[in-house]
């Protein structure tokens, strides 16, 4: 009989243009999928660290003497050590943050030997623990960001209604489709999300709003930003785990790239129903963090 894959999906979040939202939408979109009870590892691909800073990791960021993921990734002798880098005291998801040593490493990892395509050899090393590994990109198309498609070939793509969008969005559709050829890929663009603020719409903002709705159709995904996000990031939570942001009506909207995502992929089956959890709707998630708000003070 042939073993369970326990390989986990990999999501690539990715827009070589920075301010888009990239590390709020690996964020949220880890805590959207763990809420629903699957293991989830987020991963801090950008050298700027912002996901590691925002989730408590600022001290680890600048400790040049730890192991960090490049360091890693440029030495297949210590891919067995991948388990060092993980952070697992968030109530949420584990994390591997990034470090500083980033900034110094994109050349030689980029001239390595399969440089652009370790990232997945290396989760070969945690398989069985993760249902899911999602990925905050830098907005470049630098090795890290290569080796979060290559790893998994799922890709969300989070934008803002700026001009320069269709832009970016060519450009990233242009060098993913060279990687795609030179790697032999099958890449999924699995959804689109743009963050828009509807207090400060203009007829220019408008117009990318439709560009983005005409372009990506149903796996687009437009959601209005909420001062309770904002305060879920300051708590160094996801939206899913803030009370104020889980109870607002927006979630409903934001969690559609959630179940877009999960329509799509396939993660493995060990200890959880898959099925069971892709149906669990935001209401259910509701209930299930009263009740184990519930279980806490009981205790």
């Amino acid at each position: 009989m042939t073993a369970p894959d326990e390989t986990p999906e990999v999501i690539a979040v990715s827009l070589q243009k920075g301010g888009t939202g990239k590390t709020f939408t690996a964020m949220n979109l880890a805590g959207g999928l763990a809420a629903r009870g699957f293991e989830v590892l987020l991963v801090d691909f950008d050298p700027q660290g912002t996901l590691s800073a925002n989730l408590g990791k600022r001290e680890q960021y600048f400790d040049l003497d730890t192991l960090s993921l490049d360091e890693v990734l440029l030495d297949p002798s210590k891919w067995d050590r991948v388990t060092e880098l993980i952070e697992t005291d968030h109530e949420e998801f584990d994390l591997v943050p990034a470090n500083q040593s980033y900034n110094g490493n994109k050349t030689p990892l980029d001239a390595a030997d399969a440089g652009g395509n370790r990232f997945g050899r290396l989760l070969e090393h945690l398989e069985g623990e993760y249902h899911y590994v999602v990925c905050d990109c830098p907005p470049d198309f630098s090795p890290y960001a290569k080796n979060a498609v290559t790893a998994g070939e799922n890709i969300v793509i989070p934008m803002i209604p700026e001009m320069e969008m269709p832009h970016s969005v060519d450009l990233l559709f242009d060098q993913y489709d060279v990687l795609e050829m030179m790697h032999e890929l099958d890449i999924s663009y699995l959804a689109s999300v743009m963050t828009v603020d509807s207090t400060k719409m203009t007829s220019e903002h408008q117009r990318i709003v439709s560009w983005f709705e005409d372009t990506f159709g149903e796996k687009g995904v437009v959601t209005d930003h909420r001062a309770a996000f904002a305060r879920a990031k300051k708590n160094q939570r996801s939206v899913y785990a803030y009370e104020e942001s889980l109870a607002n009506a927006e979630l409903e909207t934001y969690d559609r790239l959630v179940e877009l995502v999960m329509a799509q992929t396939e993660p493995p089956t060990f200890g959880i129903d898959v099925e069971a959890a892709t149906q669990l709707s935001l209401d259910g998630i509701r209930r299930r963090r009263e009740q184990n708000r519930e279980q806490e003070v009981n205790a």
